[in-house]
């Protein structure tokens, strides 16, 4: 079997979190020379990718998680979104949106502390 095919990301704090839950199911990017060459083949036809994986940082000690890619496209016009911990997107047209499916894995997460406190 071949190997799959990853694009690799960054993301900062809050959209890593939105995503890591499959709230937020799009990544936005602008249409910069090293995002569009992630994207496209030196002939102009769109690269392929199986997976995506995201990390908050940079690193193979961060954080990360993987999803399915399925698909990535330009916007035709602005809008907005906003998630559940007060992140907002804004994006504008020609920007890269891409379509990512659930979680399939999650690595480096820290576990949330136990609460060492003592009772009397």
């Amino acid at each position: 079997m071949e190997d799959p095919k990853i694009l690799h990301l960054s993301l900062s704090k809050e959209p890593f979190e939105v995503m890591r839950t499959g709230e937020k199911s799009i990544e936005f990017r602008k249409p910069s020379k090293w995002t569009l060459s992630r994207l496209y083949n030196k002939d102009g036809s769109p690269k392929h990718y199986d997976l995506v994986k995201f990390t908050n940082g940079y690193g193979s000690d961060k954080p990360y998680f993987m999803v399915g890619f399925n698909y990535f496209s330009i916007a035709q016009s602005p809008f907005e979104l906003e998630y559940s911990n007060e992140l907002l997107v804004k994006i504008e047209a020609q920007d890269i949106c891409i379509m990512v499916s659930k979680v399939l894995c999650v690595g480096n997460v820290p576990t949330p502390k136990q609460n060492n406190t003592k009772t009397n």
